[in-house]
């Protein structure tokens, strides 16, 4: 009899060692998550045009919250005092496109909950944004008392920290205030910190489904890879992938890095060993992509004219 119940309390506590890991790291758990090193896009699938009746297109993310795609404008034709005039635009699936806000000066975007992080080049920082009431507030917009350059994009793990890159792509006519192009943690306390200052013009970021690696992509056509410990120090960067002229960068819950390579118009595919699985061709520059729909196995694509959605067969990380 108490060898029977020693037994059930060691499974009763394995039970719960298992659940609170997964609390802590809700994107490791998920179903039909097995990529296998096959490709994630479905034979015969093809990428649909939602417009190209835009200008210059960045920053997808989807809203649970909303059920909807958002993302950023830029008008490289406006003035650019402090970086290109923006809009940033709602999308219901299929094919309903609204203008959300104007003048917003942000380029990439992270829906989370009631808000959407933005990454704001007008204003020189990572801000939040109610999505009901649309007022802004500026998380961060300094470090050691410097402006940053223009903030370009970011990812945020399950206990809130935001890691994000700070390019000088938008800086615009403004001098540039901080002596390298960076890659900055803010934790939950709201402290910035320097995660890499080596980068040239630091831009996709991207978090692995357990949340031990993180993934830049930079100018110099590559992108790398850092380890997080349990206690959210990043570091060790090596070279991961080389990739030409990387922009945004996503992945889903199988670990598979899907990276826009922007000159080059296409977006690599690759497993989490850096074996290069498929590419999806646009044949124009593409800047960046989200995951989002009901499954999460839509495909939102951003490029510098057109928008464009794609059906995978894996869904990707939720934010």
């Amino acid at each position: 009899m108490r060898k029977a119940l020693q037994k059930n309390l060691a499974t009763v506590a394995l039970f719960l060692t298992f659940c609170q890991a997964a609390m802590a790291h809700p994107t490791m758990v998920a179903k039909n998550c097995d990529g296998d090193g096959q490709s994630p896009i479905p034979h015969g699938s093809k990428v649909e045009l939602i417009s190209d009746d835009f200008l210059f297109l960045e920053g997808p993310t989807w809203s649970t919250t909303s059920q909807a795609f958002y993302f950023s404008e830029m008008n490289f034709s406006s003035s650019q005092a402090q970086g290109p005039d923006s809009t940033i635009y709602k999308l219901v699936l299929p094919n309903s496109v609204s203008t959300y806000l104007t003048h917003s000066g942000t380029n990439g975007l992270y829906a989370k909950g009631a808000n959407l992080y933005n990454l704001n080049h007008n204003s020189q920082s990572v801000s939040k944004l109610n999505i009901k009431h649309k007022l802004n507030n500026i998380i961060a917009g300094q470090f050691n008392q410097l402006n940053f350059n223009s903030p370009n994009d970011m990812t945020m793990d399950s206990r809130g920290n935001i890691y994000f890159t700070d390019p000088n792509w938008q800086l615009g006519d403004r001098t540039q205030q901080q002596p390298y192009t960076g890659v900055y943690k803010i934790d939950v306390n709201g402290k910035v910190s320097l995660i890499d200052g080596s980068l040239d013009k630091p831009n996709g970021v991207a978090l692995s489904p357990d949340q031990k690696t993180l993934y830049i992509g930079d100018f110099s056509n590559r992108v790398s890879k850092y380890d997080i410990s349990s206690s959210g120090d990043v570091s060790n960067r090596r070279d991961f992938i080389k990739v030409a002229s990387p922009d945004g960068i996503k992945v889903d819950c199988a670990g598979n890095l899907y990276v826009s390579s922007h000159n080059k118009g296409v977006i690599n595919i690759y497993s989490p060993t850096g074996k290069f699985i498929d590419k999806i061709v646009l044949g124009q520059n593409v800047t960046n992509l989200a995951f989002g729909g009901k499954n999460n196995k839509t495909i939102l694509i951003t490029t510098a004219k057109g928008l464009f959605s794609m059906q995978v067969n894996i869904a990707g990380l939720r934010n």
